[in-house]
């Protein structure tokens, strides 16, 4: 397919995504598909205009002015969407722990006894950055495929200087070369490396002394995060970590609670994190101080599913009713959530968490953009980069409910198709 400057996408239903909604938080049953159309923000019998790769003009088809270029027609027409929480960039696999956990080894189990995580490091410690790099790139088009515009990435599978370094030059060497837009996270403090268990002070001194200046001054990383829960850092070291990414520039980001009550949530408020991200043990009592710091709930179902936690999941409902924004992403990583499949987190979402459809497409898109504090991303506006995600189906609805099938249509990246199956040119 040629990519026109100016062309014309006609949806029988347009999901703009505003970035407030006062009907979030006000969740009532017996209206669910009245609400869902407010706080996706629908439109039906609608159509984009896209000038150049940005959006001149969005909304009811029989009032759009006339447009040079061809038109396309699709079931669905959103923002595109964004996987705000990843560990795409790894070497090797852990499919013995996969054996391990189904017979009965818990995962904490296997982080504390100097497994889990460090084991990926050991591969990432003998794979070049030409390896990662390679790998990382075909990694994201397979996101792509899967509707994903943005993606953010990040690091922490070296737990070294030159070894995070590796990991974060490999996402800046294929940015420019991938139909998607990859923001990358410093994740060093991920676990105390094997070398430093007996003196875990000093590791967290270079992560604060060297590794943050250093990433921030070279433009590697804009983003900080920290893994707090047990077996990995404590509130404490987690504040300071978290401190010394915000004073050199990097919005913070937290791992929270995902294994225990770790105060995580309570850190995340504290620096001001842009997300507190997993939140399986947070009490709800935190909920609405998460709401009103603006720190957003970062939600990976996937992670829930694949180690059998099912039986205690994050409250999502609780988040959302306390106005907090909730994001979902997969947390693609090798131990945890071995998936790329966004569109299943939508089901996951929808049947674990109980959100509703219309929540659920919210939360990969202007949710997910919250948790990154990005504000032009995730919601479609006149003026905004042409991001598209196309989908077929009679609802929004459907794109949940029937699940292990693509609805994909086409991906729209910066103006231009970058993926497509099966949307008609109609000119």
């Amino acid at each position: 397919m040629t990519n026109p400057s100016t062309f014309r996408i006609n949806a029988k239903l347009l999901l703009t995504m505003p970035r407030e909604s006062e009907a979030l938080a006000h969740y009532e049953p017996t209206r669910i598909a009245d609400r869902d159309y407010e706080i996706t923000g629908a439109i039906e019998d609608a159509c984009v205009i896209v000038v150049n790769g940005d959006i001149s003009y969005i909304g009811g088809a029989t009032d759009a002015p006339k447009s040079k270029g061809p038109s396309f027609s699709t079931d669905i027409c959103m923002p595109g969407w964004i996987d705000c929480h990843t560990h795409t960039v790894f070497a090797g696999d852990r499919a013995e722990e996969f054996v391990l956990r189904n017979a009965g080894r818990p995962y904490a189990e296997i982080l504390e006894g100097g497994g889990g995580i460090l084991n990926t490091v050991d591969s990432v410690r003998q794979t070049s950055k030409k390896v990662l790099s390679q790998t990382l790139y075909d990694r994201v088009l397979e996101s792509v495929r899967n509707g994903v515009t943005h993606m953010e990435i990040k690091s922490g599978y070296g737990l070294s200087v030159s070894e995070e370094g590796k990991l974060l030059k490999a996402i800046q060497s294929i940015s420019e070369d991938v139909p998607c837009e990859l923001i990358a996270c410093f994740l060093g403090a991920h676990a105390i490396p094997r070398n430093y268990r007996n003196d875990r002070e000093k590791y967290i001194s270079i992560l604060i002394e060297e590794m943050i200046p250093q990433f921030s001054e070279q433009g590697l990383a804009g983003y900080c995060d920290v893994f707090c829960d047990r077996g990995a850092f404590t509130d404490e070291e987690s504040l300071r970590i978290l401190k010394a990414g915000k004073a050199a520039g990097m919005i913070p980001r937290i791992h929270a609670d995902e294994l225990s009550n770790a105060r995580g949530a309570a850190v995340a408020v504290e620096v001001g994190a842009s997300s507190a991200d997993h939140l399986e043990f947070t009490p709800p009592e935190m909920f609405k101080e998460l709401a009103d710091a603006q720190v957003c709930g970062v939600l990976m179902p996937a992670v829930n599913l694949f180690l059998g936690t099912t039986g205690h999941l994050p409250d999502a409902r609780g988040l959302l009713n306390a106005g907090c924004e909730v994001a979902v992403a997969t947390d693609f990583n090798p131990g945890s959530a071995m998936t790329q499949n966004l569109p299943l987190m939508l089901t996951l979402a929808c049947t674990l968490y109980k959100m509703t459809p219309g929540e659920a497409l919210r939360s990969v898109t202007v949710g997910a953009a919250k948790a990154l504090h990005r504000s032009d991303i995730g919601s479609l506006e006149v003026g905004s980069r042409a991001n598209l995600t196309l989908l077929s189906g009679p609802s929004m609805a459907n794109i949940p409910y029937h699940f292990g099938t693509s609805h994909l249509d086409a991906v729209i990246y910066n103006g231009e198709f970058v993926y497509w199956t099966d949307v008609e040119d109609e000119s």
